[in-house]
């Protein structure tokens, strides 16, 4: 198993398969995608195996503001734009937003796992020039059943201030988002013959919390 940084020939694929399971209408577009990684690029990171992809893991690493802005709902994931990039010369804290992770080989087990440590290991090497460097959490959109499961029931991930209204709809096989805290609207969508999916959730994790997030990364 290789881990090769994320390149600019990457960039249509994980805007793809982000769409696939979050069709905003305002989305991350390869602009944004290449100021996450003006600093850091090794935030973002492939597993290959005989040059054959078998995972992805787009981490976002944020300098304080911009990680709070963020997961107060201040900020969205495509409004994560240069100054809110964390910079090593700079800034003593961090904050890493997961923006996408999926493995393509369904053998893999507990990929979650082989990305905390490689973002672990791309922390040890930051703080070599910044020993003091602090990680003040960890923050995911999560929008699947199966990502909201891992980061709260695995991970033990949290909303905060912050309660996401988007939800996930779909219909004839093609999902769809309502956002709106209004349950109202979405039982008018579902009586047009759309099916429920769930609630988008903006979850976050702060050192201080039980997680085995911390046991690879301290």
């Amino acid at each position: 198993m290789e881990v090769r940084k994320i390149n600019e020939k990457d960039y249509d694929l994980i805007l793809q398969l982000d769409k696939k399971v979050y069709p905003t209408s305002s989305p991350v577009t390869k602009k944004i995608i290449s100021q996450w990684y003006q600093n850091n690029p090794e935030f973002g990171f492939v597993f290959e195996n005989k040059e054959k992809m078998t995972g992805i893991c787009v981490a976002i690493p944020l300098n304080k503001k911009g990680w709070k802005q963020l997961i107060f709902g201040k900020l969205a994931e495509s409004e994560l734009d240069s100054k809110t990039i964390f910079n090593n010369n700079r800034d003593s804290e961090i904050g890493i937003h997961i923006y996408h992770r999926e493995k393509f080989n369904f053998k893999e087990s507990k990929f979650y796992e082989k990305s905390l440590k490689q973002i672990a290991e791309i922390i040890a090497n930051l703080r070599l020039k910044n020993p003091k460097l602090k990680i003040i959490g960890f923050s995911r959109l999560a929008v699947t059943e199966q990502g909201i499961s891992l980061l709260y029931n695995k991970l033990n991930y949290r909303e905060r201030g912050f309660i996401n209204t988007e939800h996930i709809i779909q219909k004839q096989g093609k999902l769809e988002i309502i956002n709106t805290p209004s349950k109202e609207e979405l039982i008018k969508k579902l009586n047009q013959g759309y099916e429920y999916k769930n609630r988008c959730k903006m979850l976050v994790l702060y050192p201080n919390e039980p997680s085995i997030v911390w046991n690879y990364l301290g």
